[in-house]
């Protein structure tokens, strides 16, 4: 992770964090999570279902979109990276709402797209001491587990959240989208995932997206492009 989107997180925690309480913060996990079992979900008028289980995260994804240019001049989505940080002290807070677009101000303002450049700490807010304190997981793409064809998101906390643990992951399966709520040529969709293998979710939720939309058109042949994007991401049941 970048030195530059680690500062920049930092700092979009850091505005927030005067008025959090982190009570309840869960010993058994490297980095610090408060529970959310009571939290409740805005969907903001979407039709989107409501959870059938408690939540259990609430991580603040920064990363980008990926896409490439199809035969027909318009961009196809294959993929996207992100790195998730943990929100769920910032819950409950006058200001947790604004989390998402605070931070992509900051990481769409910034010169690197690279979610992954390099490792950095970043605490000079005494706020996150150390990556390894904020840090949930991964989000990514990878081969469908079920089918072995096309691609499946997948979210990631064996490094982070749950080092050494295998099972600290889910890979996810499409069930709804709609668009968001507003600037829908500029913010990525809502979703709603659910199970397709792994234990650490029952179902996963995109919300409160920011950026992440490409351009228009293309001229086919052209190269791979990143679209930089926040989102909330919540996750609910599973097995941690």
């Amino acid at each position: 992770m970048s030195l530059m989107l680690k500062s920049i997180v930092s700092v979009a925690l850091l505005l927030h964090a005067s008025a959090a309480a982190p009570t309840s913060a869960r010993s058994d996990k490297k980095c610090r999570v408060c529970g959310v079992s009571s939290a409740e979900i805005v969907l903001t008028g979407s039709t989107l279902p409501t959870p059938s289980f408690a939540p259990t995260f609430i991580g603040l994804g920064v990363g980008t979109q990926n896409y490439t240019c199809e035969s027909t001049g318009t961009y196809t989505n294959v993929g996207a990276l992100a790195e998730l940080f943990d929100a769920s002290c910032l819950y409950g807070t006058s200001s947790f709402t604004d989390l998402s677009s605070l931070a992509f101000r900051a990481w769409n303002a910034s010169a690197t797209s690279d979610v992954f450049e390099f490792e950095a700490v970043i605490s000079a807010a005494r706020v996150i001491t150390s990556p390894s304190e904020s840090t949930l997981g991964q989000h990514y793409f990878v081969t469908n587990p079920v089918t072995g064809t096309g691609l499946s998101p997948k979210w990631d906390f064996t490094s982070n959240a749950f080092p050494g643990n295998p099972a600290a992951f889910v890979v996810g399966s499409k069930i709804d989208d709609v668009t968001a709520p507003s600037d829908t040529a500029s913010n990525i969709d809502w979703l709603y995932l659910t199970n397709l293998t792994g234990a650490l979710a029952n179902e996963i939720y995109r919300i409160d997206t920011q950026g992440g939309q490409p351009p228009a058109s293309c001229t086919p042949g052209s190269a791979e492009i990143f679209v930089k994007y926040t989102a909330m991401y919540w996750l609910t049941g599973g097995s941690f």
